[in-house]
């Protein structure tokens, strides 16, 4: 009577071999997980952007491609911050110079208006490039203020009446911000320059 086969053993080389294997897959799927960088980009993206707007002018390529980069792998949330940060930056610059303007010596203003046009330019590949879904043919959209925006506030049934002396606050500075504009775009136009465009 012929002997049944026994079925092969698998060696128990082989079988230490395949556990190794899977021992250091996990030991690299476990070190590529703490190695990761659990931090935002939001940090450095937004030094990044803001040494962008201070220096104005034609960014650097590298420096605009390190932002896309950066952009490109943030998620939703972080967009949001990086693009609020990149806001709060702009309108305390501009707020900067328009005081530095209306304070400078008659001679100091066109340098003023110089570099606030550098910034614009600046301003403009910048948003471009915190902004994933931007055509750069078309005007990007400029940073907002934070919060609910114009639309909102209007419709609070519970908004206390607004304060006269605000308001007169509120319109003055628009006054003074339509002025430096105004000065701006005179400037531009003298120079033979085209300020860039945004939404």
């Amino acid at each position: 009577m012929a002997r049944p086969a026994a079925e092969p053993k698998p060696s128990t080389s082989r079988t230490a071999a395949i556990a190794a294997v899977l021992f250091l897959a996990v030991l690299a799927v476990v070190a590529v997980w703490w190695v990761w960088p659990k931090s935002t980009q939001v940090p450095e993206t937004v030094a990044l952007a803001k040494s962008l707007l201070d220096n104005g002018g034609k960014p650097d390529t590298q420096a605009i491609r390190q932002v896309v980069m950066s952009v490109d792998r943030m998620p939703r949330d972080d967009l949001v911050q990086l693009r609020r940060a990149v806001g709060e930056e702009w309108r305390r610059l501009r707020q900067e110079a328009i005081d530095r303007y209306f304070t400078a010596p008659a001679a100091e203003k066109p340098q003023l208006l110089d570099a606030e046009i550098a910034r614009l330019k600046a301003l403009r590949e910048l948003m471009l490039a915190v902004n994933p879904e931007a055509n750069p043919n078309e005007p990007p959209r400029m940073p907002r203020e934070g919060g609910r925006g114009r639309r909102g506030r209007g419709n609070d049934p519970n908004a206390n009446p607004p304060d006269e002396a605000a308001a007169k606050a509120a319109a003055d500075r628009r006054a003074v911000v339509e002025r430096y504009e105004e000065a701006l775009a005179t400037h531009a136009k003298s120079r033979r320059i085209a300020l860039p465009t945004f939404r």
